[in-house]
């Protein structure tokens, strides 16, 4: 199941969790967990997971014991049964706005302006993951073929030398590995390099409309109005979008593919003109 900080909604959580209990262990049960939290009800579980029974501020602490929270989640799960329970729109945001700042954080290195050659070609990211895949034993030609749209292999054995040069990969015994998982500019930079890597990123989502199944690509639109308030928080979701993102993939355990995704939110009017 997913992590804590991944729910909106405690009672799916708490369905979840049972799930996973009941799936690993056959034993558990919901009288079992009451008995672990300190719940004089054996279906108090049951209850609360079909939305007959309401958490009150005396039992939130007995179903974090029977979850075996850590202290960070617990407080987590309080802030989430608070955002569902509450009836006051002010408590709910509160809550939301203490949940996003409980959100963990992957650790990200910041790619510093001398080593910006990485993002002199569309493909160098795209080798710093492909690399670590499996061992190629300098099979350029094989790496190479695995790149879409296709490069060639001295493209790949040059940008694989390029990632080592400056720092972004290393050999371990005959593999490659990422010497820092997770990399970033630091947020929205002016640089020629960076750009440029944009705008290359932005015409392969174009041409993936059609060089794509759709089961293998992920491609919309959404056209609305705002004022600049809504625009504002419009970012700030896009940032902890990116941030949930980079945990997904932070926590997987293996990699069979390589991907893009581009985030783009741009003007289509302007002024009035007079």
């Amino acid at each position: 199941m997913e992590r804590i900080e991944a729910y909106t909604d405690f009672r799916r959580f708490l369905k979840d969790f049972y799930t996973e209990r009941k799936r690993t262990d056959e034993t558990f049960s919901h009288r079992s967990f009451c008995q672990k939290a300190g719940l004089s009800s054996p279906s108090y579980l049951r209850e609360v997971i079909d939305g007959k029974r309401n958490l009150t501020d005396a039992s939130i602490p007995q179903f974090v014991k029977g979850l075996g929270l850590t202290d960070l989640d617990a407080k987590f799960f309080g802030l989430l049964v608070r955002f569902n329970q509450s009836v006051d729109p002010l408590l709910k945001q509160e809550a939301l706005e203490r949940m996003r700042g409980l959100r963990r954080k992957v650790d990200t290195t910041i790619v510093p302006l001398d080593r910006y050659d990485y993002y002199s070609r569309w493909f160098h990211p795209v080798l710093r993951e492909l690399a670590c895949k499996k061992d190629w034993r300098d099979d350029w030609a094989a790496m190479a073929r695995c790149v879409r749209p296709r490069i060639r292999a001295v493209q790949a054995r040059e940008g694989v030398e390029l990632l080592e040069r400056l720092g972004f990969l290393r050999r371990a015994g005959r593999r490659w590995i990422q010497t820092d998982p997770v990399i970033s500019t630091g947020g929205e930079v002016d640089s020629l390099a960076v750009r440029a890597g944009n705008r290359e990123y932005a015409k392969l989502g174009v041409a993936a409309i059609d060089d794509q199944l759709p089961s293998r690509r992920d491609i919309s639109t959404v056209i609305f109005g705002m004022d600049e308030e809504a625009y504002d928080q419009i970012k700030r979701e896009i940032r902890e979008f990116k941030d949930r993102i980079a945990r997904i993939v932070h926590d997987q355990t293996r990699c069979d593919r390589v991907m893009a995704l581009n985030v783009q939110l741009f003007a289509l009017s302007g002024e009035e003109e007079t």
